[in-house]
């Protein structure tokens, strides 16, 4: 029971950490077009990065030690195609005037690219946080303590990534952070599921870990280097993906 508590803790505290990347983008002012195709690459940088580092690794890493190595990779495989026809599907048929109706006076295909991205973060966070809860649960404090460290690093660049979508959309400082907070609060659910179905089984966890890789994938490939390439700054927004995408990697290898 006394590891059960702190597996959830553990995840509850690293999804927390996704607040801290509000930080910088309430203390910005006004952001040129230019910046903000950087910014924008940065954030499918991070995203890329963590598609392969922070779920694709470790989901064929656990599949590989839960089943065949040629059925482990057939397995992750699918998960991560997955994760990308789920979102074809919703960027198919959710109608873009449904975003005008629940926020006003905004581009509605704008809006729906940005709520693609926000979600694919959130489905993104949810395997995290079982990943957190399950390095306690192997009853190796120590380990569990540096696993949920290392995410919560690595969670302040994503909680950046979201409160960046949302300012360049210019959503109030409150909408951001209540947003953001609620992409985190994804993680401890995560946490709970995680200590509930590996009671049961441990088969899942590997096939969450590349569908969120697959959902985060189809976003930035479909939407978010798109959109970065339309005002001629592609070579600066290039750049920028290269260094969100190396910052996560440093993090996840120094600290995952």
């Amino acid at each position: 029971m006394e590891t059960t508590v702190v597996a959830i803790a553990g995840s509850f505290l690293a999804g927390l950490a996704t607040v801290l990347g509000v930080l910088p983008v309430f203390l910005g002012k006004k952001v040129s077009p230019v910046m903000q195709d950087i910014l924008l690459g940065f954030s499918g940088g991070i995203m890329l990065s963590a598609s392969f580092f922070s779920l694709l690794a470790p989901a064929i890493e656990m599949a590989n030690s839960i089943f065949e190595k040629h059925l482990a990779i057939f397995i992750v495989s699918i998960g991560l195609l997955t994760g990308a026809v789920v979102f074809l599907i919703a960027d198919r048929f959710i109608p873009e005037d449904y975003f005008i109706r629940i926020y006003q006076n905004s581009d509605s295909k704008t809006l729906k690219k940005m709520w693609l991205f926000v979600l694919a973060i959130t489905i993104h966070n949810f395997p995290e946080g079982m990943s957190s809860s399950l390095g306690f649960l192997t009853g190796d404090l120590g380990k569990g303590i540096s696993l949920a460290t290392g995410i919560g690093i690595q969670n302040i660049p994503e909680g950046l990534a979201v409160a960046l979508a949302l300012y360049l959309n210019n959503f109030s400082k409150k909408d951001i952070f209540l947003i953001t907070f609620l992409t985190a609060v994804v993680e401890p659910i995560g946490g709970v599921v995680a200590v509930l179905l590996f009671s049961i089984s441990h088969y899942i966890l590997p096939i969450g870990l590349s569908f969120a890789a697959g959902a985060m994938l189809f976003v930035v490939s479909k939407e978010m280097i798109p959109q970065t390439h339309k005002k001629g700054f592609e070579t600066q927004a290039t750049f920028g993906l290269m260094l969100g995408f190396v910052v996560m990697m440093i993090l996840d290898n120094l600290f995952g």
